[in-house]
């Protein structure tokens, strides 16, 4: 004989007033509606007692499910905001496990929801995740605007012509996604400015360079060789790798396609084998860039041999299309700043950014004085006793 499969009951929800006191109704026999005359949500509420069967009326005439209080949706915050007062500030979780001891009627999602627009939870638990829409970094042509960055290969340092190599400066071209990566022993600012000035010398100089702010780009050596070639340097956000975006996406790339080469060839050495990567990356076709290649980008031709010349009108045009299709999907995808009205009040942190020195940072009220574009807001603050 097979044994009968026992199916978990369904949690009961949370049920606002009116269908809490329907089913009280129902349950003390003081529903007298005739059956033409009810509405859909008396008629679910007919069909949750019939299905249940575990709805009874206690002592003082309150619902109960399962020998435990049920809570009306609409009384819930307040027991939730008392129970996170008496346990001196806690999660959604510790809170659902002390009320379903008693209560029934809710979920951790719909306690969640009533912590997320608490004062009380915000100031104990603070979570800055609202961001501005994001910008991307572009180019009209090809050569105007390099990113670059230093890519730390320590774990798999090599040797190459009797000489340990232990970093990559990678450049990117912002136009066409084209990258010239060169292998360095060490990250100091003279043979960076070195490794850069050999890229320089094969391709025309940009007029902007744009980079992190790391030490190795602020040396003198770099400033002799901005100077000489006539570059504006341009720094990124500190603490900010989106700035940074093509350039840390390349590294990402070429650092995959070293473990590749390194695991699929015995003795691979990427520093010799640097350059055969970049020609596998720049020859690959992108999505980003319409279908067409790095090199079809930068160059004006297809890397196979052949007379045949892209106009360079249509190359733009085809770039320009991709972009905005890249960009629609990118604000899709992306999460939409919470809006604020004037005079209503906001946490911050305080400083507001980040510095190589760690500091204490406050959270601390402030009041939205004008709404600008773009969720931008200028807020009214009292700056805390930094002394204390």
């Amino acid at each position: 004989m097979k044994e009968a499969i026992r199916r978990k009951r369904k949690q009961l929800g949370c049920l606002p007033r009116s269908k809490y006191d329907i089913i009280v109704r129902c349950l003390n026999g003081s529903f007298d509606v005739p059956v033409k005359k009810r509405t859909p949500e008396e008629n679910n509420c007919l069909a949750m007692i019939r299905k249940r069967k575990d709805f009874e009326l206690g002592d003082r005439g309150s619902l109960l499910c399962g020998g435990k209080q049920v809570l009306v949706k609409e009384d819930l915050p307040r027991f939730v905001e008392k129970m996170f007062m008496e346990n001196k500030g806690c999660g959604a979780r510790v809170i659902y496990n002390k009320l379903k001891v008693n209560y029934t009627g809710f979920s951790e999602q719909a306690i969640l929801e009533i912590l997320y627009n608490s004062k009380y939870y915000h100031e104990k638990y603070p979570r800055f995740t609202n961001k501005p829409k994001p910008k991307t970094i572009t180019e009209e042509e090809p050569g105007k605007r390099w990113q670059i960055d230093i890519i730390n290969m320590k774990n798999q340092s090599v040797s190459y012509k009797g000489s340990t190599y232990s970093y990559i400066l990678q450049v990117v071209d912002v136009y066409s996604r084209y990258v010239m990566p060169k292998p360095l022993k060490t990250k100091s600012s003279r043979e960076v400015a070195k490794a850069l000035e050999d890229v320089l010398m094969v391709n025309l100089a940009p007029d902007i360079i744009q980079c992190d702010n790391g030490l190795e780009f602020k040396g003198p050596s770099m400033k002799l060789l901005l100077n000489k070639y006539n570059i504006k340097m341009i720094n990124s956000r500190p603490y900010h790798p989106q700035s940074q975006g093509k350039c840390e996406r390349s590294n990402s790339v070429i650092k995959a396609k070293i473990l590749f080469a390194t695991k699929s060839k015995r003795g691979f050495n990427w520093v010799e084998g640097l350059q055969d990567l970049a020609y596998a990356i720049n020859t690959s076709f992108k999505r980003v860039l319409g279908g067409l290649t790095p090199f079809e980008a930068y160059y004006g031709r297809s890397h196979v041999f052949t007379k045949e010349r892209h106009s360079s009108r249509e190359i733009k045009k085809t770039i320009r299309r991709a972009n905005k299709k890249a960009y629609r999907s990118l604000l899709k995808n992306a999460t939409s700043p919470s809006k604020y009205k004037v005079g209503e009040t906001v946490l911050i942190r305080y400083p507001f950014r980040k510095s190589r020195v760690p500091t204490k940072r406050y959270v601390i009220e402030g009041k939205v004085e004008k709404v600008k574009r773009n969720g931008v807001y200028i807020v009214s603050f009292q700056v805390p006793n930094l002394d204390s």
